[in-house]
């Protein structure tokens, strides 16, 4: 199904989705050379960044670039605990991961809503930005008050767990708050490539535990969020359940860390195999959502997942939290 909100910014002689002369903005990325793994990305995130708002200047999408500025700005000079992996990857990865899916034509009601919602899913929380603080600050950077700000600023609450780090649940558990997120058609989406984001991300916290309470919730609500937000928003439903599968492979993925059965994790191209046949094409090694998992475990575990001539390298260290709070 093709996607009618896409602007004519995204047709060109090449393609119907073709960035800078490539078939797509994830084939683009792939043929720079410099994201082919985690500390590429790392030394690179600046070029990442530029490309990704390159591409939304061409789609025409001004809301979501200056969302993302805003949260570029927020986390300025902020890291993850290993001092090194840029705060903002996480929202950036999950954008690169979106327009992947809408330009393999995933249908989705409002790109541009879904990655305004990306890129400031964490923002109350992590600085106690309120909805209508957002839109002054939409329109003090030459976005009009709109039906489409006024939407922003539900799907922003409805994301929004808590105001400000220390602030208090605004709901009385995890479903109530899964409910409430599902409700909402571009809430629906982002808190979905959010969670996929998390669990690519899970592999080195130090409490396995956590871990796996972590995706044992996930598993046991998302069913519900899947069929729930599919009723509500139906022409929606093929990216509920392209994210579904990819979680799920992320979590078997997982496993590989949470317990030795002796068995070697799978190969890069079977991992490829286990993809959606649908969306995430063509992403870059260094933020692929199962190859990046797989990665991790290779190194912590080189005696039973590295081939045995890499099997002396030094264990990278992935004993550093990137998810401090899994709460969400």
């Amino acid at each position: 199904m093709n996607s009618p909100n896409l602007p004519d910014a995204f047709k060109s002689n090449t393609g119907a989705h073709s960035f800078k002369g490539a078939t797509s903005f994830g084939a683009y990325l792939q043929q720079t050379g410099l994201y082919e793994n985690e500390n590429d990305v790392t030394e690179n995130f600046d070029n990442l960044v530029d490309e990704t708002s390159d591409w939304l200047q061409n789609k025409g999408f001004k809301q979501a670039k200056v969302l993302m500025d805003l949260m570029l700005e927020c986390n300025d000079g902020k890291t993850r605990q290993d001092g090194k992996t840029p705060s903002p990857l996480h929202e950036m990865t999950q954008a690169i991961w979106f327009i992947s899916c809408i330009e393999d034509d995933l249908y989705v009601e409002d790109a541009e809503a879904v990655l305004s919602v990306i890129f400031t899913h964490d923002l109350g929380e992590d600085f106690n930005i309120r909805p209508d603080a957002l839109e002054r600050y939409l329109v003090d950077n030459g976005i009009p008050r709109s039906e489409k700000t006024e939407r922003l600023k539900t799907s922003f609450d409805a994301i929004s767990k808590r105001y400000g780090k220390n602030g208090d649940d605004r709901h009385t558990n995890e479903y109530d708050y899964s409910c409430t997120v599902r409700s909402d058609r571009d809430a629906s989406i982002a808190k979905m490539f959010d969670r996929a984001h998390n669990i690519m991300t899970l592999i080195g916290v130090k409490d396995k535990s956590k871990m796996a309470d972590y995706t044992a919730k996930t598993l046991q609500l998302q069913n519900d969020n899947v069929k729930e937000a599919s009723k509500d928003f139906p022409s929606q439903e093929p990216i509920y359940k392209t994210l579904q599968q990819l979680i799920r492979q992320e979590i078997q993925t997982c496993y590989y860390y949470m317990v030795d059965t002796g068995k070697k994790i799978t190969d890069d191209d079977n991992l490829e195999d286990h993809m959606p046949e649908q969306g995430f094409k063509d992403i870059p090694l260094g933020i692929h959502p199962l190859i990046v998992s797989a990665e991790r475990i290779r190194h912590t575990y080189p005696d039973t997942h590295l081939e045995e001539d890499n099997a002396s390298l030094d264990k990278k260290d992935y004993s550093t939290n990137d998810n401090a709070d899994l709460s969400q």
